[in-house]
């Protein structure tokens, strides 16, 4: 696990990024710095409760290596999967990350190995805290954050705080359809943005640019969203054609999310946010071509500036915030 030195004098956070794949976590001071973090396999197949010990364990390392007393550290924050119960602290049906943690109570098991209180977020949530407190949309009172990667998750802050809806889950941003004639959705609709313009989407699309081109497919297999952008930024025009396309339809989406919410900005994270120098311009020009100009008129369409670490400091932020507010789960 990585440091970038002692916590300074303050209040301190551990925090939690739980993905399908991996798992994030670290220790945050509560300017934002991430003192010490780590990355652990997630292994979800092993249950809920051997992921708790090896997470708690490389947490308390963490500290201990920077120097820093468990007593010192405040809370915890989790950002995760969902659907999720945040207020019970509950993972109620986190599919299809985490295949078997249906209704497991994350924040009760985590707390029971710290004495610390817990919190939780949907992890879309809390890369909108993320770039909301110390990313992109700093001093933005209503902002949109997009997590782009192998499905669309978002993030809602409206008049500075994080929009939750009357069962903690509003904000379900790539379930906004733009065919509703299209293909049916894990969620029970048709067309969602989230089949568009998800990583799969892109490499899918492309495989369909080579294959009427007569190109050959060899490898296809191994061809990734990042993949692509490399082949695109090496002026493979199927590549740069594929960008084009998700852009425009990532762009449909936005502009009914900028009638609905009317935001200063928004903000396209996640893993596929490394692309957006070719999503950016399709994006903007369709968000200009279907909203009203006073919708439109000083919006401001911006790539993350956190990267892969959003996850991580919003569920920082959660814990520092949630902290003096509530209650934890």
């Amino acid at each position: 696990m990585g440091s970038r030195g002692a916590a300074a004098d303050g209040r301190v956070v551990w925090a939690i990024d739980l993905g399908g794949t991996n798992t994030k976590v670290g220790l945050v001071a509560a300017d934002g710095r991430i003192v010490a973090r780590g990355v652990l396999a997630t292994r979800h197949e092993r249950g809920g409760d051997a992921w708790c010990d090896e997470v708690v364990s490389a947490l308390r390392e963490a500290a201990g290596r920077c120097g820093v007393s468990e007593d010192a550290v405040e809370a915890m924050g989790v950002g995760a999967p969902g659907p999720l119960n945040a207020k019970e602290g509950v993972l109620t049906n986190p599919m299809p990350n985490l295949p078997g943690w249906q209704g497991y109570p994350i924040c009760a098991a985590l707390r029971a190995r710290t004495g610390k209180p817990v919190f939780l977020d949907n992890d879309a949530n809390c890369a909108g805290l993320a770039e909301h407190w110390a990313g992109a949309g700093r001093g933005v009172s209503d902002l949109i954050v997009l997590t782009l990667g192998t499905g669309i998750g978002s993030g809602v802050v409206a008049g500075g705080r994080l929009l939750h809806g009357a069962g903690g889950n509003a904000g379900e941003l790539g379930h906004i359809s733009i065919n509703f004639r299209g293909p049916r959705c894990a969620c029970g609709s048709r067309g969602c943005i989230e089949l568009y313009a998800c990583s799969s989407a892109v490499t899918s699309r492309y495989r369909r640019k080579l294959r009427k081109a007569g190109r050959p497919l060899t490898g296809s297999a191994a061809i990734t969203a990042e993949g692509v952008f490399a082949a695109a930024e090496a002026g493979d025009e199927a590549a740069q054609e594929t960008y084009r396309e998700v852009g425009e339809r990532l762009g449909m989406a936005i502009a009914s999310m900028v009638h609905a919410f009317n935001p200063e900005m928004v903000v396209l994270a996640g893993g596929m946010a490394g692309a957006a120098k070719l999503l950016l311009g399709p994006v903007r020009r369709v968000v200009r071509e279907r909203t009203y100009p006073e919708h439109h008129t000083g919006l401001r369409i911006e790539a993350s500036e956190l990267g892969e670490m959003a996850g991580l400091l919003g569920a920082a932020r959660l814990a520092l915030v949630a902290g003096q507010e509530g209650a934890a789960g």
